[in-house]
């Protein structure tokens, strides 16, 4: 096997980590409530992928949000999330910054 193929493979079977990271943490925010009530773990994983790539792409936080809200109203059919009533709009916004804090700092240390 030459390097090239050693490389491609190291690429893959980090991709294979980061990802099954990153659906941890997306299956723990939960943002729709669909784990929670029973459904796959591999729900989210559309989100995931597009949340790894932004991470790889060293995507600001203000970008990430977006995406995340843009998935949960426009793929996920939510409502607009500025329509919730508080307190339940503040901690899901505050849930929101706690877990792309630490998206941005489990893989930044690792890309590091």
């Amino acid at each position: 096997m030459n390097d090239d193929q050693k490389h491609k493979i190291e690429l893959k079977n980090k991709f294979k980590h980061d990802f099954k990271k990153m659906q941890e943490f997306v299956n723990e925010f939960d943002p729709c409530g669909l784990i929670c009530g029973g459904a796959p773990e591999d729900e989210y994983d559309c989100l995931t992928t597009q949340l790894l790539s932004s991470i790889y792409n060293r995507k600001t936080k203000i970008e990430i949000t977006e995406l995340i809200l843009h998935e949960i109203e426009f793929h996920f059919g939510l409502p607009d999330l500025e329509t919730l009533d508080e307190p339940y709009k503040t901690n899901f916004y505050n849930n929101l910054g706690v877990f792309i804090d630490k998206l941005k700092q489990h893989f930044e240390k690792e890309m590091a």
